[in-house]
């Protein structure tokens, strides 16, 4: 590809601003994660859908993109069928609830939505984004009294993978920041789409969310919740020094990179993997059981 001569001037100088802002791997990180994008379209093309108009479903000019939609939760207005179909066809842990917490679980999800701000970073935005999202908060939160976690207006969502670049510049999955929960829409769909796997980016960004509104912000605070913490922190830190050792891998390394990992991967876990935490850790799965006052074992059959 040739360049014309007039523009290498403002390519030096924009070079020169961003190397005051980020250091030479910073910057490699960052070409690198966008011309990622186009190398895995070239490598695999078959994970990319094609849409009837010939563009790319995960269009790389649409990441991090400083256009957005906004849909304030309160103005969605879905009514209750619309959710309870949503729910029945892409959310696991909904089918199995009883109709009377099923009707729980449609009202605390209208009021979730309602709470938040949804900002859908492509184009277009599904209803099925503001609906999942907002039942797996109140999937975590189904046994506590408080659950809407209102220090968190913003809910972000992005098409893939993003960047985040602070406290240092890495690609996410999803993270929580401010008073924003960012999600990636791939990563998160996937979560439910193998609900039996012990991933779910979802449950896990709402499991640190729930915990920064309990012991950070102090407000809007479950007692339940809070009360109960010390005894999962009790069993967990032995568990957590347990799986630093050879032979026990229901935790990923990921999660031994330090306490807070390991607590939102324990949430995947006794959500996704029940009969297999209860059996190799039965105190630890108590004491989350009790912090969340729920046992999924009742919804989740008994693996083969």
């Amino acid at each position: 590809m040739k360049i014309d001569e007039r523009i290498i001037p403002c390519l030096f100088a924009a070079a020169a601003i961003l190397a005051l802002f980020f250091s030479a791997w910073e910057l490699a990180a960052i070409l690198a994660f966008y011309s990622g994008v186009q190398w895995l379209k070239i490598l695999r093309p078959d994970l990319f859908d094609v849409d009837e108009d010939g563009s790319s479903s995960y269009d790389s000019s649409r990441i991090q993109s400083s256009s957005y939609l906004t849909y304030y939760g309160e103005q969605l207005n879905f009514t209750d069928e619309e959710i309870a179909a949503v729910l029945e066809k892409h959310f696991p842990f909904y089918p199995g609830l009883s109709q009377l917490e099923k009707s729980k679980f449609i009202e605390r999800t209208q009021l979730f939505i309602a709470d938040k701000v949804f900002k859908i970073h492509c184009n277009p935005g599904f209803k099925e984004m503001p609906i999942l999202i907002s039942a797996a908060a109140v999937q975590l939160t189904f046994g506590l009294k408080k659950y809407l976690l209102p220090n968190f207006r913003f809910i972000h969502v992005y098409p893939e993978e993003f960047l985040g670049v602070h406290p240092t510049i890495r690609v996410l999955e999803g993270n929580v920041s401010g008073h924003a929960i960012n999600l990636s829409w791939k990563h998160f769909l996937v979560g439910y789409q193998n609900p039996s796997n012990g991933q779910n980016v979802g449950l896990h960004e709402l499991a640190h969310a729930l915990y920064y509104q309990t012991f950070i912000v102090e407000e809007n605070v479950d007692r339940n919740f809070r009360d109960t913490f010390d005894e999962f922190s009790e069993y967990g830190n032995r568990v957590f020094e347990q799986e630093k050792l050879p032979g026990n891998d229901l935790y990923s390394e990921y999660a031994l990179r330090n306490f807070q990992e390991f607590w939102a991967e324990s949430i995947e876990i006794f959500f996704e993997k029940p009969w297999q935490m209860k059996n190799t850790y039965p105190h630890l799965y108590e004491a989350i059981g009790l912090l969340l006052n729920q046992d999924p074992r009742i919804t989740t059959p008994l693996p083969h």
